[in-house]
């Protein structure tokens, strides 16, 4: 394709177009009927399949082969149609095709020669005129050719042959059809010989050319080549033909030699000899490249001359050489194929150039429409055009109608003399700020600023504004492009473009409408600045030197001007969404655009994001790109096709406002009767607010119908009668939707001028017609065969391809046996002309699309489906039968050679004498792989169509068994589908299934389940609890992917480690998940070797539904939007969450600094807003994702201190005024708020409307407590209302509660009052005194009923229902009935909630502390406090559960009660944001125990399986392979500070340094029996086989100061020897490796010193200054000993480690590009720089063994690095993706990618090399076994874990602390107790796994719950 073309394609040129690039090998197999049987059915049975294979294997190809001899029927001699399709085919093959489309076999036959079906008229009178004057008989011409006066010129068509003959297709009487036949083929042979005679004289009387005089002489098998062969222009990449010669055969036997060669009356037919020598030896020959040629020649062998037995030698070598020719043409056609992402588009585009040409020959009338389409292209217009209408009512034609004639009306328009003038003002942007320099221009970005509104009325009468600009050279250069990164072209162009300039009529116009609401006089607003998903501009800034009313900009200064008319050129954009798998999703969608897009202006494809949300972005900014010269159109079809959209706005990419000389113009489906269907309509509706901009496309009615009817009848070359057209009138009377004009014109169009009145009926609307559609193909191609086929087609998910669909109707026993009835096939497959022959009787009906990667064939029209359905699956058994069958399919069950058995029809054991009933046959179908593997052994490509087609026919085949062992509950599924699918895609089958699922469902299978019914009926007896559990197991692996949703998208290989770590506790209780974690263990550690020993991760099923991860700062702001189905939040960024499925449906980076301090929804939800604390806010569209960035608009450097959200405004308040702007965040209002107290400043503010609103103000000392709250009411203020600490308003604004006695706790209620109200008892509200003399219009706040509280309140609420008040107090809260303020009596019942001893509230800022929400039907009242969510029991107030939520402090909590749900929303500190469902709260919950800090460090005793971790607070004592927290060590209770602990080797003692001692603990008796006193220690080790201890202390000042090293007994804890060394920066000491030597780092007289000591006495040997080449002061690192060398240690510097021998202390060499770690043999080392990469390293020669990680991939982030303890393995952490990757040292193999839940602390791996580890910021020790798949017995080292054999198990020593069940007051009962025995930790009840001496010291009650043992009863020795 040359660039021109290409050119052409990208700007979307209409003209002659290239055929589309397919993903379809699509061959048609040309040769003679019966001469060429054995090497066809030979490629049927063996060749066929194997290229399925290659195409699909190797290229991701569809082979298809078009066989029209193979099967052929009488039923298709019948119409005489099978040349006409023949032709078809061989197109479609051509079109189709990738590589080879045409392949002829030919040999000695020249084959069957039919008369034409179809003849001229006028051109048979000729033939009987010729005819009769030769005294010929033409009786039998004028019986079987009618003449049709319907065709244009009329034609006679030859009648079907059992129209005459009626028994000619009687197989139920061979007599019969015998006798019929034999009539038939004399009949044939008489009028052969007579058209061929007439024929003849007239070509040799001059009369008739050659070519047609030829047609009636001519074969089918020539008429093919012609056209698959002689006419093709390239046969080098596209033909092949084989030409076989027999030798000698033999012509005694004229039967069988009749079958090779041609017969005329007993002799060999001299005509068709010359005729197939003249196309066989001369013309194919000319014709075919070489290459391509093949020639065999056979001998005849025995009585029937070839046979496989007597032929092998040729047919192998035949069918090799066809595999290879074949292959070969398929890899020449795919090394051509463009692959790049060029490429790829013009493939794409192309596509839907084609579809929108195809739908522009259909097209007439609706002029109307296209004028209106026309005014809005050419007119002013800054919104997309929207064409809605309901199903089938046009608007696809009339938007390709629309793009098609674009050209054309911009040329009129042209021609017309508009291109040069200027715009008018109303096409330019309102609300772009102007310069604070009066220059009145405004700088343009991205065209993501919104335009003024005004003039909408007129807009479309200028038409032409939008193409008429000034080209205008000006000085201003500067300007910053829209896009960064383009060619020097591209910014040159677009920087030539002005900006739009505010006119002072639209000042004085914007001036005006805001008169009224001006409350100021003056002020100075900072620059504006407009920011689209993340992408910022600076907008200017506005200057208010007078009343904003009275502002008016000044003119700018005029720029010279120079008028240039140069030629348009457009750019199209044309896709009908839904037909292409890059049209069907937003993402594919969006790109394929921006390319398009890119391409046409000189923008690489490069800079285009993956993202959706950047994505969004980008392409808004790139149509900015468009100029004069360069307009750019877009049109979109079926925007409510569009798929892929997580939100459920799906039109949120589609911009709202249009930067010049751009249009879009889109359609969609709208049926009022319909809802469901018509919600994205609505949703455009809201989007754009400009009515004018929707056409609604209505049927076309009566007259328009008759004229389009006509116009295609013309078109067709036919006519009707006059009875025929009043048919078509009365039915098009009834109905004149398009798509009932389009069914009719195809029915009438078969219409004969001959036909008689009863065939020539028309149904009154579509589905009547679409089922006489149907009824009609089949009874033409039989009923079973149509009902099936188009069954399938119906019931697939997504369509199937043509190859699929004859391989489920070859698979497919009901259809083969009526089709073979009679027949005995080569092979049990379909014939593909049966096929053929059905689908060219549904023209156009059936659409080709992209699904899944595959050409698909789908109905291309909703009401087809629809009445499918309502046809083909009334009968529930039938429609199980079709899904089912097609779940056999895509498992792959009979493919691969898998024969599959059938039964022989009686009919058939009658003709054939068969003896057996049964019989078996391979169906030549693929297997269905879940992967594609490559000649590499690596993944290729995934097998999308099973993914998408599989569990959608289980389910609803009812075949649960295959559906739970096949797909939901199988790991290898999971895992391929879930690395090529969206999670979502993955979530969809699970959620399918329990939907379908029902007891009646159940209970009728025998087996299906059966091990899970045998094990539910043992214990529940009932089909009901069964179908319980087995949605519990379902809902249990989908919300376990759903809590891992995070990570799994990301990194889908930690499939099986996230399934483990979150399911492991339920395996025992449940089948399916039990099995599947069995699969994780064993196929998951291919895919990542960490596996968790234990359950690390929290458990589905609880309390806990969702946690919605994504944020990396703290959670500030989370809001429910006002349908409830869309979390709302903000850290950083915004992040949107749909809640019913825990996608994350947006995210939004605007990419400014600063902590936002709030989030606001406006009442529509359709604007977010959030300020920062530097006073910035964010306007962010939630529809659309654009946002503003609003810079502090307030005057006299006030900070912002909130905003209110109306639908059509924001409000930002500070400390005195407040600014009320546009949703463009324009400025139109400032406003000073003044206290009657001047110490009072702004608090608050609430806006109901403007002019409506609320003020709170305090004094600003957050010690005060004063609150003062006016109202105002269309400029009438209340009297000011002195209150103090909370109050709430309901949401009417008519209520009030709050503290209003300083000296009282009590909480009031005030009533809003308005003058011209009833007073007294008839108002409703509550008992509040009225206060007489209110004006009518007056409103007041009066005071009512009072309630006592015991404790000053710091926030006041109301619940969901208002029915509840809701109080925060320091120790707890508290719960009014609303209804009791009305009550005359004060004292109401209050519910008291109590928080647990030592737990308080605190208020952060004034009316501002920890909220308290009730769950539904207030049965629940819930607090987020610290990191805890607490649970009362309501009425009683009793506390019931505490849950342990985050391991941060909870920010905000929501309530969720709407509908099903009963939930909470908590946002946290964690930078998390979790649902938590409260109908699950006392559900049973798998406590992960963990610290309440960080782990900051751990260590390890495999002989006893202990790891001793150091928080903060405590030492921890944790069972290894369980995961159990079983011990907490603090030798002080309140306020231990630990720094360091080890334990010894044999597990006995833990050494602990707490507060500045060091303690011995003996394990597991839990007692400190020694503590000695030594501060600042910075070090512990262990020494000489733990006989002793090291500790180390740095004193001293900072600069100055020295380590102290005190070496001990072990573990007496006496005194050995003490050092000191003067320190700068403390470094660890080292010990040497023959353990003679102490070795420390030191600096003195400002150098850096090395300093050896006897490590036995302490004694000094000397000390050295390190010298080495580049040292460097201060640099010094640690240091490290040499393994294998006794003596020696390297000291690290920076990236190198350089080595001295400390006995001699010389510099021994220096190891670069080194990080520390080292093999102990001393061979190997490890080079991680922290700006990315690792390496392995051979230490001796610094050469790199294996580069594991490239460099600078990583970015500049903390690592961690090290072997494991066995050096087999490098564990690598990398802080900035949390991730923890293993490396094989023998061979470099990254073995995982583990993403942990939290950052990690602290790492270590157990002496034998098969655990890792791993500390967490969140407190938590996971335990990872490093499960490499090539190590023997990792598997089973896995199985024999206490999780797998699920032995008993170490309960938690801290339940009461962190389990997130227990009982509120037992909770608060130990928490005194503790509290008074000053208790350090917790004991527990032994397990078996653990070691015997344990089990006698633990100290348990006879309930089994945990002792305190306080620290009282430690014993120092």
């Amino acid at each position: 394709m040359d660039d021109q073309t290409v050119d052409k394609i990208f700007a979307g040129s209409l003209g002659t177009l290239p055929p589309v690039s397919s993903k379809i090998v699509r061959i048609f197999t040309s040769s003679t009927f019966t001469d060429t049987s054995m090497e066809r059915n030979t490629l049927m049975a063996t060749v066929y399949p194997k290229l399925k294979e290659y195409c699909r294997e190797k290229h991701g190809l569809e082979f298809q082969v078009v066989d029209m001899r193979w099967g052929v029927r009488d039923e298709a001699t019948d119409d005489h149609m099978t040349t006409e399709l023949c032709m078809k085919e061989i197109e479609n093959c051509q079109r189709l095709s990738m590589g080879p489309n045409f392949v002829v076999f030919l040999g000695q036959k020249y084959g069957y020669r039919p008369i034409p079906t179809y003849i001229l008229a006028s051109e048979l009178a000729q033939f009987r005129e010729v005819l009769l004057t030769m005294g010929q008989e033409v009786i039998l011409l004028d019986t079987w050719y009618k003449k049709d006066s319907n065709a244009v010129p009329p034609i006679c068509i030859l009648q079907p042959i059992s129209s005459i003959l009626v028994n000619f297709n009687n197989k139920r009487v061979p007599k019969l059809q015998q006798e019929d036949q034999a009539k038939w083929w004399d009949t044939l042979d008489r009028m052969q010989k007579l058209l061929r005679k007439a024929a003849t004289t007239l070509y040799s009387q001059g009369q008739l050319d050659f070519d047609s005089m030829h047609n009636y002489l001519m074969s089918v098998t020539e008429r093919e080549v012609i056209n698959g062969l002689l006419k093709v222009r390239n046969t080098k990449n596209h033909v092949l033909a084989y030409v076989r010669y027999i030798n000698n055969i033999n012509l005694q036997n004229l039967r069988r030699a009749g079958l090779f060669i041609d017969i005329a009356n007993r002799a060999l037919d001299a005509e068709a000899v010359r005729l197939l020598a003249n196309l066989r030896d001369e013309r194919l020959p000319a014709k075919i490249e070489p290459s391509n040629l093949m020639r065999y020649t056979v001998e005849w062998i025995g009585r029937d001359g070839l046979g496989n037995d007597t032929h092998d030698e040729y047919l192998q070598n035949f069918i090799s050489h066809f595999y290879r020719n074949i292959a070969r043409l398929v890899d020449r056609a795919m090394r051509k194929e463009d692959s790049s992402p060029q490429g790829q588009i013009v493939t794409e585009i192309l596509q839907h150039l084609h579809a929108c040409n195809n739908s522009v020959k259909v097209f007439y009338g609706r002029e109307n429409d296209l004028e209106k389409v026309r005014r809005y292209i050419l007119g002013p217009s800054i919104q997309p055009l929207t064409l809605f209408g309901a199903g089938g009512c046009g608007k696809t034609s009339l938007l390709a109608k629309s793009a098609s004639l674009i050209v054309t009306w911009l040329s009129e328009f042209l021609e017309n003399g508009h291109g040069g003038s200027n715009p008018p003002p109303d096409t330019r942007r309102r609300g772009s700020n102007i310069n604070g320099q009066g220059e009145g221009q405004a700088n343009r970005k991205g065209g993501d600023t919104d335009r003024s509104e005004s003039g909408k009325g007129d807009s479309q009468n200028d038409i032409g504004t939008t193409w008429k600009e000034e080209v205008v050279s000006c000085t201003d250069s500067g300007r910053t492009s829209p896009l960064q990164g383009t060619t020097p072209g591209t910014q040159s162009r677009r920087s030539s473009r002005t900006s739009a300039t505010l006119s002072r009529q639209e000042s004085e116009d914007l001036a005006s409408s805001n008169s009224s609401r001006r409350q100021s006089s003056s002020g100075v607003f900072s620059p504006v600045s407009t920011v689209t998903d993340g992408q910022s501009s600076h907008r200017g800034s506005i200057a208010l030197s007078t009343p904003i009313q009275e502002h008016i900009d000044p003119e700018p200064a005029s720029p010279s001007v120079n008028k240039i008319n140069k030629p348009i050129k457009p750019v199209l954009i044309m896709r009908y969404l839904g037909t292409t798998p890059d049209s069907s999703a937003i993402t594919p969608m969006l790109i394929s655009l921006c390319q398009q897009i890119s391409y046409n202006y000189m923008v690489p494809f490069d800079a285009i994001p993956d993202d959706l949300v950047p994505l969004t972005a980008y392409f808004k900014q790139l149509l900015a790109l468009a100029t004069r010269e360069q307009p750019l159109l877009v049109f979109l079809d079926s925007v409510d096709q569009i798929g892929g959209a997580q939100d459920a706005n799906k039109m949120a990419w589609l911009p709202t406002r249009l930067p010049p000389h751009c249009k879009i113009v889109v359609s969609c489906v709208y049926e009022p009767e319909n809802p469901e269907i018509s919600k994205d309509c609505q949703t455009l509706r809201r989007m754009i607010d400009d009515e004018d901009n929707f056409i609604h496309v209505l049927a076309l009615g009566e007259e328009l119908a008759s004229q389009v009817i006509r116009h295609w009848m013309r078109n067709s070359h036919r006519d009707l009668t006059n009875y025929q057209w009043r048919v078509v009138s009365n039915a098009i009377a009834r109905c004149s939707l398009p798509i009932f004009v389009k069914l009719v014109f195809a029915e009438i169009c078969r219409w004969k001028s001959y036909s008689r009145a009863q065939e020539t009926h028309l149904a009154s609307n579509v589905m009547d017609s679409i089922m006489m559609l149907f009824e009609r193909i089949e009874i033409q191609h039989g009923r079973i065969l149509v009902f099936h086929a188009l069954a399938y087609i119906t019931a697939s998910k997504s369509g199937l391809s043509e190859t699929e669909l004859e391989d489920l109707l070859s698979l497919d026993d009901r259809v083969l046996d009526d089709v073979y009835q009679y027949h005995m096939p080569p092979v049990r497959r379909i014939p593909p002309l049966l096929w053929t022959r059905i689908r060219n009787d549904l023209p156009n009906y059936l659409s080709e699309r992209e699904a899944d990667g595959v050409s698909v064939l789908n109905w291309y029209h909703r009401q087809f489906k629809e009445a499918a359905k309502e046809r083909y699956f009334k009968n529930q058994n039938l429609a199980n039968y079709f899904h089912s069958s097609i779940a056999e399919y895509f498992m792959g069950t009979w493919g691969g050679g898998n024969p599959k058995p059938f039964k022989y029809t009686e009919i058939q054991r009658m003709r054939f004498n068969l003896a057996e009933k049964e019989g078996e046959a391979d169906r030549k179908v693929p297997l269905q792989p879940l992967v594609f593997v490559g000649k590499d052994g690596k993944v290729s490509r995934y097998n999308l169509r099973k993914f998408g087609e599989l569990p959608y026919h289980l389910v609803r085949a009812r075949r649960l068994d295959d559906l739970f062992h096949n797909v939901l509950f199988h790991y290898q599924w999971l895992h391929a589908k879930l690395s090529s699918c969206p999670l979502q895609a993955v979530l969809s089958d699970f959620e399918d299934t329990c939907n379908n699922l029902e007891d009646r469902e159940i209970s009728r299978f025998d087996s299906t389940l059966h091990e899970q019914l045998v094990f539910a009926l043992k214990t529940y007896k009932t089909i009901t609890e069964t179908v319980r559990l087995t949605t519990r197991e379902l809902m249990l692996v989908a919300d376990a992917l759903r809590l891992g949703g995070a990570i799994l998208t990301q990194y889908p290989d930690l499939l099986a480690s996230q399934l483990i770590g979150r399911l492991l506790p339920e395996a025992g209780a449940n089948l399916n998940v039990r099995r599947l974690l069995e699969q994780c263990d064993k196929e998951g550690i291919n895919h990542c070797a960490l596996m968790p020993t234990a359950h690390c991760l929290h458990t589905p099923g609880g309390p806990l539904k969702y946690s919605l991860e994504g944020h990396q700062f703290a959670v500030f702001g989370v809001c429910l939007t006002s349908d409830a189905r869309f979390v709302v939040s903000v850290s950083n960024k915004f992040l949107i969450w749909d809640l019913s499925t825990s996608d994350l449906t947006r995210a939004v980076n605007p990419g400014i600094e600063g902590v936002f301090q709030g989030l606001i929804l406006s009442p529509d939800d359709r604007f977010a807003a959030a300020w920062t604390n530097n006073s910035q806010t964010i306007l962010l569209n939630l529809l659309t994702s654009e946002q503003i960035v609003i810079n502090n608009p307030l005057q006299e450097d006030e900070t912002v201190g909130g905003a209110c959200l109306l639908d059509t405004h924001c409000v930002l308040y500070g400390q005195s005024q407040w600014v009320l702007l546009t949703m463009q965040g324009v400025a139109v209002e400032i406003h000073r708020e003044r206290c009657k107290d001047p110490q009072f400043q702004l608090l608050a503010m609430d806006f109901e409307s403007h002019g409506n609103y609320h003020v709170i103000f305090w004094t600003g000392d957050l010690d005060d407590k004063r609150l003062i709250m006016q109202t105002v009411n269309d400029g009438h203020r209340t009297s000011p209302l002195e209150l103090h600490s909370a109050m709430v308003m309901n949401r009417k604004r008519d209520i009030l509660y709050a503290c209003a006695d300083l000296n009282s706790s009590s909480v009031s209620v005030f009533k809003l009052n308005v003058g011209d109200q009833p007073t007294g008892n008839n108002r409703k509200g509550r008992n509040c005194d009225v206060p007489a003399g209110l004006e009518p219009g007056q409103r007041e706040w009066t005071k009512g009923n009072v309630l006592d509280g015991d404790d000053f309140l710091l926030q006041l609420s109301l619940s969901e229902t208002e029915n509840h008040v809701l109080g925060t107090t320091a120790l707890g809260f508290c719960i009014w009935n609303a209804a009791d303020f009305e009550k005359q009596t004060p004292n109401a019942k209050r519910i008291d909630l109590k928080l647990p001893t030592g737990v308080r509230n605190i208020s952060v800022s004034l009316l501002q502390s920890n909220s308290i929400i009730l769950s539904k039907n207030d049965e629940f009242a819930v607090a987020g406090v610290r990191k805890n969510l607490y649970v009362w029991k309501i009425p009683s107030g009793q506390l019931v559960k505490v849950l342990d939520a985050h391991f941060g402090r909870i920010l905000a909590i929501v309530p969720y009660t709407v509908g099903p749900w009963n939930s909470v929303i908590t946002s946290s500190i964690d930078r998390s944001v979790k649902v938590w469902n409260l109908n699950n709260v006392f559900e049973q919950v798998h406590v992960i125990d963990r610290h309440e800090l960080q782990i900051d460090s751990i260590s390890l005793c495999q002989t006893t399986g202990v790891a001793v971790t150091v928080t903060r607070g405590c030492v921890g004592v944790w069972h290894i392979l369980t995961g159990k927290l079983m011990d907490k060590l603090a030798y002080n209770a309140l306020g231990a500070i630990v720094t360091h602990a080890l334990i010894t080797k044999d597990g006995r003692h833990i050494l602990a340094a707490e507060s500045g001692s060091i303690i011995i603990w003996e394990w597991p008796n839990r007692r400190a029996f020694f503590k000695v006193e030594q501060p600042s220690i910075k070090q512990i080790m262990l020494m000489d086989e733990d006989t002793r201890f090291l500790t180390a202390s740095r004193l001293g000042p900072p600069n100055e100061g020295k380590a102290v090293v005190v070496v001990r007994d072990c573990p007496n804890g006496v005194a050995l020897y003490e050092v000191e060394v003067p320190v700068r920066t403390f470094r660890p000491a080292i010990i040497t490796n023959d353990g003679l030597m102490l070795v420390m780092l030191g600096h003195e007289k400002n150098r850096d010193y090395i300093y050896v000591f006897q490590s036995q006495t302490g004694v000094l040997m000397h000390k050295f200054i390190p010298r080495y080449q580049g040292a460097k002061k201060d640099q010094a690192g640690q240091l490290i000993p040499v393994p294998g060398k006794a003596t020696q240690v390297a000291l690290m510097d920076q990236d190198k480690g350089v080595v001295f021998d400390v006995r001699t202390k010389k510099h021994i060499r220096t190891i670069r590009r080194w990080s520390g770690q080292v093999t102990k043999d001393g061979r190997l080392g490890l080079y991680a720089p922290s700006r990315g990469g690792l390496e392995l390293i051979e230490l001796r020669s610094s050469s790199t063994v294996s580069q594991l990680i490239s460099r600078s991939a990583e970015g500049v982030f903390t690592n961690v690095t090290s072997f494991n303890a066995t050096d087999q393995y490098v564990l690598y952490y990398h802080s900035g993706h949390k991730t923890l990757r293993v490396f094989r040292v023998l061979d470099g193999q990254m073995l995982a990618n583990y993403r942990l839940a939290a950052e990690l602390t602290a790492i270590e791996t157990t002496t034998d090399g098969r655990c890792v580890v791993i500390g967490t910021l969140d407190g938590c020790l996971s335990v990872l076994a490093i499960a490499d798949p090539t190590v023997p017995g990792s598997f089973q080292f896995l199985a024999s874990l206490p999780s797998r054999t699920r032995q008993t198990r170490i309960p938690s020593a801290i339940s009461g602390e962190s389990s997130d069940r227990h009982d509120g007051q037992d909770a608060n009962k130990r928490a005194r107790k503790n509290e008074k025995e000053g208790g350090s930790h917790i004991t527990l009840k032994a397990a078996a796994t653990v070691a015997a001496s344990w089990a006698k010291a633990t100290q348990t009650n006879k309930t089994g719950t945990v002792q305190s043992v306080t620290s009282k009863a430690c014993v120092l020795s």
